[in-house]
């Protein structure tokens, strides 16, 4: 039975919402793993030709830092246990992917809340991922009077 649970972050206070409502739900189950997923795109190949492999490995690792991090600590300091993961692709693509080897239970994503039209018209990364899983998705959304 899948355990485990995906919580896709983007680094935004939404993400970081998902996060502690993870910690503070009893959403994850006895044995399972909230598995923190940040995606980037790759930098574009006029940008990469000129950088050698280890400065954009180097760069893709800061970057993922500085988003995965915080998401963790709010995780650490509830003493759920996680794992981080990275990827470099297409955001909903590999939000889908990931929970499917790793046989999640659910994924997890903070909600910026937009609207539907908004969301209708530029889309949403939230919204391709609904479209692509089989897996239950809980979007989390921050109200007003939630600390960011």
């Amino acid at each position: 039975m899948a355990k485990d649970i995906v919580l896709a972050t983007d680094g935004s206070a939404y993400s970081l919402q998902a996060a502690r409502y993870i910690a503070q739900s009893g959403l994850l189950p006895d044995g399972g793993v909230v598995r923190i997923l940040h995606v980037m795109a790759a930098l574009p190949a006029r940008v990469s030709r000129y950088v050698d492999d280890a400065a954009v490995q180097s760069w893709y690792d800061e970057e993922s830092a500085k988003v995965l991090d915080p998401t963790a600590d709010v995780l650490r300091q509830a003493g759920v246990p996680y794992a981080t993961e990275s990827r470099i692709g297409f955001a909903p693509q590999e939000i889908t992917h990931y929970a499917d080897e790793v046989d999640a239970h659910m994924i997890v994503m903070g909600a910026h809340g937009r609207g539907v039209l908004l969301d209708a018209v530029i889309g949403s990364v939230a919204g391709r991922v609904l479209a692509m899983t089989r897996r239950p998705v809980l979007l989390i959304q921050q109200t007003g009077d939630e600390p960011a």
